[in-house]
């Protein structure tokens, strides 16, 4: 039975930020259909996977160790989160431990292809690079390197609407939230490079209120945290396993990133609150506009005003159909695009 090898650097609990979360999504379902080894660094807890060392040469004996167990007959290596000279790095000592198996690079981020970067895919290139955009289609094709855009994924039954005005009550009241009026949520790390400014420049109506739900992955920068409180929100900075709840029991998500370094292209939080059929406010964001432009209840834009303007018009506006857009995603999906393209 074919196999594949899964590595990720990042791969550890908590699972509360993106990379983390995709790669987990994505061992679980490779798993349901084949042999699937996770493999991460040993930095600490690892949970499912196994571990090798971090340093060069014991990366590269740890890594054929288990090749010469597992015997995969491809290898899926998920940078965090994006290719550059580091991680090209990194794929090189890959290339050394698991020879001439097909190995395959999903990256979450644009990448940067500089002139070391290119210098070191003209030795050790992948055979088919996975993102999310068509932004390195040119680079890739020049590199005769495969390339493959993947589609969106997201746990459509997981994540869902309330079933009742009661139930999302009671939700409220399980997290110490105002029961009347309505929230506005946003979910990421509480750091400036998330332009957290507009949110708390924000103007929200008299009745609405604003829920930051912070990751644990990266600390907080508490001049971010404290300007939020002084605006009034409600900060959640610890973990919250069952974050589907604070999805269903807000009104609208506010996505303000900008940076494209600050998020993955397709950022699951936006994915997950249209799954809960939730407005949307967002910056026009990489890969949303792309899938997501002109859907019912998805706002895009480009500036602080016209961010506040459209969270009005969210609040106000008519039954969204976020939901519609994204429910036939699914990780299933994805592992299914990822295991064609690798495994031949």
């Amino acid at each position: 039975m074919p196999g594949v090898l899964v590595f990720s650097s990042v791969y550890r609990p908590p699972f509360d930020e993106g990379v983390k979360r995709v790669v987990r999504h994505l061992h679980l379902e490779l798993a349901r259909r084949i042999e699937t080894t996770l493999v991460t660094l040993d930095r600490g807890p690892v949970e499912d996977a196994e571990a090798v060392p971090d340093g060069p040469w014991g990366f590269v004996r740890g890594l054929r160790r288990v090749c010469r167990t597992a015997r995969p007959d491809a290898v899926l290596y998920v940078p965090d989160a994006y290719l550059d000279r580091h991680t090209a790095v990194r794929l090189g000592l890959v290339r050394l431990a698991v020879g001439q198996r097909r190995i395959g690079v999903l990256t979450l981020q644009p990448n940067v292809f500089d002139l070391p970067t290119r210098m070191m895919l003209r030795l050790w290139k992948p055979d088919v690079l996975f993102t999310q955009t068509e932004t390195d289609a040119g680079v890739c094709a020049r590199f005769g390197i495969g390339y493959k855009v993947l589609s969106p994924a997201v746990d459509a039954e997981r994540f869902r609407p309330c079933a009742d005005a009661a139930e999302k009550v009671a939700l409220r009241r399980k997290y110490g939230l105002p029961e009347d009026g309505r929230l506005c949520l946003h979910v990421g790390h509480i750091r400036r490079t998330r332009n957290v400014e507009w949110l708390v420049r924000l103007r929200l109506p008299p009745d609405a209120h604003l829920v930051v739900v912070g990751s644990r992955t990266r600390a907080l920068e508490q001049d971010a945290k404290e300007a939020l409180i002084n605006h009034g929100a409600t900060i959640v900075d610890s973990f919250v396993p069952t974050i589907e709840d604070l999805y269903r029991l807000a009104d609208a998500y506010l996505f303000p990133v900008q940076d494209p370094y600050a998020a993955i292209e397709m950022p699951l939080s936006v994915l997950e609150a249209m799954a809960c059929n939730l407005p949307v406010v967002s910056t026009p964001f990489w890969g949303l506009v792309r899938c997501f432009e002109g859907v019912p209840g998805v706002y895009f834009a480009e500036t602080a005003e016209a961010f506040g303007n459209a969270v009005r018009r969210a609040l106000d506006g008519p039954a969204p159909e976020t939901r519609q857009a994204v429910q036939h995603l699914s990780w299933e999906r994805l592992a299914g695009e990822v295991l064609e393209s690798l495994i031949r």
